[in-house]
Formats: C-alpha cells, sequence, structure tokens
C-alpha cells in the first residue's frame, strides 16, 4: 500500500482515529509523512522477543548464584545439569539443593512428596500426608477469601491432629 500523502514511499505507519461522534477514520502513511504530520510513530513489538528477554533475565539470576557449582563427586557442573535435566551421582542433590528447590516449588507447589503412600506405611503417615493436603487445600480458601472452608477445614486439621498427635 502507497502512502495517502506523498503516494510514492510505501505505507508503514498505520494510523486509526475515532472521533467523539464514533466516526472512523484510516491513515496509511510513509515514515517520513508521518513525521512531518506529526504523528505518534510506535514500533511493533514482538511478544516472543519480550518473553524471550524475560526468560534470560529469569535464567540470567538463577544461574548467576549457582554459576560456579559443581559437584565435587561427579564433576557436573548445575549449568550442564540444568541444560540435561539429568543428575550425575546422588550427591547433586545436595550440591544442586539452591536451585532445585525453587524450580521444584514451581514444578509442583511443594518440595515434599505428598502422593500416595504404600499400604505396609504406618498410619502416622498416612495422616501427616492428609495434613499437609487439608492445610495447603485451607491457603487455597484463604487466598480465595472463602473463609467458612478455611474454618471448616482448621477445624477438621485441629481434631485430625489431636488424634495422631501431630503438633503442626
Amino acid at each position: 500500500m502507497k502512502c495517502q500523502t506523498c503516494g510514492k514511499a510505501e505505507a508503514t505507519v498505520h494510523w486509526t482515529e475515532i472521533s467523539d461522534d464514533h466516526k472512523k477514520t484510516e491513515r496509511h502513511l510513509c515514515e517520513e509523512c508521518a513525521r512531518a504530520q506529526e504523528v505518534p510513530i510506535q514500533k511493533a513489538v514482538s511478544l516472543t522477543g519480550v518473553l524471550q528477554q524475560l526468560l534470560q533475565q529469569k535464567m540470567s539470576q538463577e544461574l548467576g548464584k549457582n554459576l560456579k557449582t559443581a559437584c565435587p563427586s561427579c564433576g557436573l557442573s548445575y549449568i550442564e545439569f540444568r541444560s540435561s535435566g539429568r543428575f550425575g551421582c546422588p550427591n547433586d542433590y545436595d550440591v544442586f539443593r539452591e536451585g532445585i528447590l525453587p524450580m521444584l516449588e514451581r514444578l509442583q507447589d511443594s518440595v515434599r512428596h505428598c502422593g500416595k503412600v504404600p499400604s505396609r506405611a504406618g498410619r502416622s503417615l498416612q495422616l501427616q500426608n492428609e495434613l499437609i493436603r487439608l492445610r495447603r487445600e485451607q491457603e487455597r480458601a484463604i487466598q480465595r477469601e472463602d473463609y467458612e472452608k478455611a474454618a471448616e477445614l482448621r477445624d477438621r486439621i485441629q481434631r485430625m491432629s489431636q488424634e495422631g498427635g501431630d503438633g503442626h
């Protein structure tokens, strides 16, 4: 599309005005004519570019803390761990703990396993996991400002804690 003012250059500025009586006026101008008419020019912003920049900032903050960390047993560096997603030895869990915990919280909402419990496991472990689940549900109820549900859960947690001897 050619510029509506000069008719020569390619229109790269597309300006839409809506008047008080809701009439829509579109103008298609080249950059030179837009500047001459004092039309504000905004450069297009790439959403992908913005997201990549945010991700790079987050990664550089995380890597800044753990950049020089390496496992003394297997020699795996934190950067190698992050790029492969695999540990080199059991010692890596302790060595990279600072970087792993925030990642686990983002992925799983917790750093503690609260999944299925083997049937041979004791009642106290099952009770402890149920209390953790109820506390998390209570926190979500409070965040939703569902205070009746939160109070119900609080009372249930207190009863279960007294029955099982859990002092949390």
